[in-house]
């Protein structure tokens, strides 16, 4: 008799062990041959209710944040930026579109500074 309680005892704890265990890892191997991460349960936010509340209220008090029309390069009807337009007009392309096409082209030559930090950390 002992041994049959033994016997159903042990099982039972094999049963549960697998099931207890099942998620705690934090990476699983997918079919695609890369390593994921599983999301993590803990949010690490320890802020409560009333700062959530308050952090709402000043967030509906900013006129910048909740009137779209001072969304920087928005349209204020439709939420869109701009897109650029061209058609031609006398036989050549021009735009046709209201985006100032002025700007500055972006160098490609790395300032001294930003030189001296790659090739202390990756060499020559």
């Amino acid at each position: 008799m002992l041994f049959r309680k033994t016997v159903f005892v042990l099982a039972l704890a094999g049963a549960a062990l697998p099931a207890a265990f099942a998620n705690s890892g934090t990476t699983w191997s997918g079919a695609d041959g890369g390593d994921h991460l599983y999301a993590q349960s803990n949010s690490g936010n320890s802020a409560n209710r009333s700062d959530v509340k308050k952090e709402l209220a000043a967030s509906l008090k900013n006129p910048v944040a909740n009137d779209p029309s001072t969304w920087v390069g928005a349209d204020a009807s439709s939420n869109t930026f701009p897109q650029h337009s061209y058609a031609f007009q006398g036989g050549k392309l021009v735009h046709t579109d209201n985006i100032a096409h002025d700007t500055p082209k972006p160098s490609r030559v790395m300032p001294a500074t930003q030189q001296n930090l790659f090739t202390e950390r990756y060499g020559s």
